[in-house]
């Protein structure tokens, strides 16, 4: 049984259409994420899905229970969804016990003390009750506003770019925890980003939106190794696009000759034997082998850490990024043989 399901649902500001004919579902325990640059429609949708936002088409429903209509919506407070905003919207008149049990209506004392206790333990927070929200940091403010929200045990919780406003490495760390807390808690939630790093760390599957559209749903190993489309194939990470040429089940490029894929939800009726076709190449698929006959001259490089990404002039006048270790000691200029790692790649329509 879905806990959520999204039926070709339209949204609409005035006659200004942000979101049209999106279709998902997302099973029980599963964490989602809406991932997309701004504007794509992504916060409307999770709007919509709590209750805030009325549709111009399509249903949501929970559980086989019809929430939303173009000509019904559910209350908010009668969904059993909780939300976890992006300043995070703690009660500041209140301890952190007080806004962890804000919502635990109807319980006993015992009850509602046995529960924050669990909580607290859980966010790594224990003996921290007393507390009043200035006085934690914003990682520490951003598990207490997640504890408030999953401490009634809603049906599907919603999170709306919860990590936003920290820095880099904060993020990645509380993306990790907060999937960790969520399926301690076997809870069903969506997330909104930007960050398909954030989104890579929280989700089990991701839609990629843009200008409303939903252009694909899946894993992130999937969205990353087989996007639908060249879009999807830019904003979930480093993409490099060669010219090839179909023959017969391969594509002939600068580097070599590779087998493609034919995804499930892209249009391959364009594939047809000589045509010249766009290849993804991730920068990480290209290795060194003196061997190969595919010659590169080092042109640029950027220092990463572990890795240099390197800008690399084929023989043929295209240029592409490598990911190659930065213990290995490359001078610009010098010329390398290369090949990939893998020996299916995704094709593209050149347009």
């Amino acid at each position: 049984m879905s806990v959520l399901a999204l039926d070709r649902v339209s949204l609409a500001y005035g006659k200004q259409h942000v979101v049209e004919a999106v279709s998902l579902s997302l099973d029980d325990g599963e964490i989602a994420c809406l991932l997309g640059p701004s504007g794509c429609g992504k916060t409307t949708l999770l709007r919509a899905i709590a209750g805030f936002k009325a549709l111009s088409a399509g249903s949501i429903s929970s559980a086989n229970k019809i929430l939303s209509t173009p000509s019904k919506t559910v209350e908010p407070e009668r969904r059993r969804i909780g939300m976890v905003f992006q300043d995070f919207a703690l009660f500041p008149h209140l301890s952190v016990g007080e806004n962890i049990c804000f919502g635990l209506r109807g319980q006993s004392r015992a009850a509602k003390q046995a529960r924050l206790q669990e909580l607290m333990a859980l966010i790594g927070l224990a003996g921290n009750e007393s507390k009043y929200p200035h006085e934690l940091s914003g990682g520490q403010q951003q598990r207490v506003a997640l504890a408030r929200a999953i401490a009634p045990k809603p049906r599907l919780l919603l999170l709306d770019e919860p990590f936003s406003s920290m820095d880099v490495e904060l993020r990645s760390s509380l993306a990790k925890e907060v999937r960790a807390i969520l399926k301690h808690e076997k809870i069903t939630a969506v997330m909104v980003t930007h960050d398909q790093h954030e989104a890579f760390s929280m989700a089990d599957k991701i839609a990629v939106l843009n200008n409303g559209h939903l252009l694909q749903w899946g894993d992130a190993q999937t969205l990353y190794h087989s996007p639908s489309n060249e879009f999807v194939a830019h904003f979930v990470g480093r993409s490099n696009f060669l010219m090839g040429h179909v023959r017969g089940d391969k594509v002939e490029t600068a580097v070599g000759a590779f087998s493609y894929k034919q995804q499930s939800n892209q249009d391959t009726d364009f594939i047809a034997e000589g045509l010249l076709v766009k290849v993804l190449i991730r920068p990480e698929y290209i290795v060194l082998n003196n061997e190969s006959g595919s010659r590169a001259t080092l042109v640029t490089r950027e220092f990463l850490g572990g890795y240099y990404l390197y800008s690399l002039q084929l023989q043929n006048g295209e240029t592409v990024q490598a990911l190659l270790p930065s213990l290995a000691n490359y001078q610009l200029g010098e010329t390398i043989g290369i090949t990939l790692s893998t020996d299916k790649v995704s094709i593209f329509e050149n347009d």
